[in-house]
């Protein structure tokens, strides 16, 4: 299965969709630019492979946003069936029109929470950053696992309570504000996360600490550079990325600035 991230980005980036040929021309040469989704996507390749994917039929990505995760999978099973689900009207558009211009024709969108999703009898569920943004206890675990098949998988990732800043605070100040404002359910740490799942009555099947130094460094780097304009972010795009990659292939997994759980529906 090759997992692609990023193809999607030059139909629903705002600055992308308004000059297209240089869209295109940039995502050839630095592929996908976002670094904070270009992390999270290495680590989802991970996981996915951990999971016996080539059986999953029905997948739901809960929290969809603009669908690149769900476009990723899309691509790589093209027998399944992924069905994106968001709570913003803006991002489901913007995903429809992904799918009319792209030619995608096994992603499905939902608009709504997930108690208004009726679809039943997933394989996979997966909520890639989401679960920050949600009060505790307004968290969908039951949701999601009245949803799934029994022997289903439900992947939560999310950052962890606590989190390592390298360069200084102060050049990170508004980004702070913005996490106080939406972090609502920035709450657990790797232990704390694991026992969610086991009160909710999932068996967990994998945890880990991933966004170690590097990667957050390599994140730091491009969250300073995109503010500095759009050339500044290409140039050093590449260098952030390749922090990633190192974080990737040396990280201890006992720390680090993400956690994520994967559990199992068994009844």
């Amino acid at each position: 299965m090759e997992l692609t991230y990023g193809k999607s980005q030059i139909y629903t980036s705002s600055k992308m969709k308004r000059y297209p040929f240089i869209a295109k021309l940039v995502n050839k040469i630095f592929g996908y630019t976002n670094i904070g989704n270009y992390a999270r996507a290495t680590i989802f390749k991970k996981l996915i492979l951990q999971l016996p994917y080539k059986q999953f039929k029905k997948i739901l990505d809960l929290g969809t946003g603009y669908g690149e995760f769900a476009f990723m999978l899309a691509n790589a099973l093209p027998n399944a069936k992924i069905t994106g689900l968001d709570v913003a009207p803006e991002r489901i558009d913007a995903v429809n029109e992904a799918i009319r211009k792209s030619g995608t024709t096994n992603i499905d969108t939902h608009l709504g929470k997930m108690d208004t999703l009726m679809e039943r009898n997933f394989d996979f569920i997966f909520a890639i950053d989401v679960f920050e943004h949600i009060e505790e206890d307004e968290m969908p675990f039951q949701e999601a696992k009245d949803a799934l098949s029994n022997g289903g998988f439900l992947l939560v990732k999310i950052p962890t309570d606590k989190q390592l800043t390298i360069l200084p605070d102060s050049w990170f100040e508004e980004h702070h504000h913005w996490l106080d404002d939406e972090h609502i359910g920035q709450v657990y740490d790797l232990e704390g996360l694991k026992n969610r799942f086991q009160r909710e009555g999932f068996k967990v099947v994998h945890a880990s600490y991933t966004d170690g130094f590097w990667s957050r460094l390599g994140w730091e780097i491009g969250y300073l550079s995109k503010r500095a304009g759009m050339i500044t972010q290409l140039l050093f795009l590449p260098i952030a990325k390749f922090f990633v990659w190192l974080d990737r292939t040396t990280h201890n997994n006992k720390t680090g600035n993400a956690i994520q759980v994967i559990g199992q529906k068994i009844e």
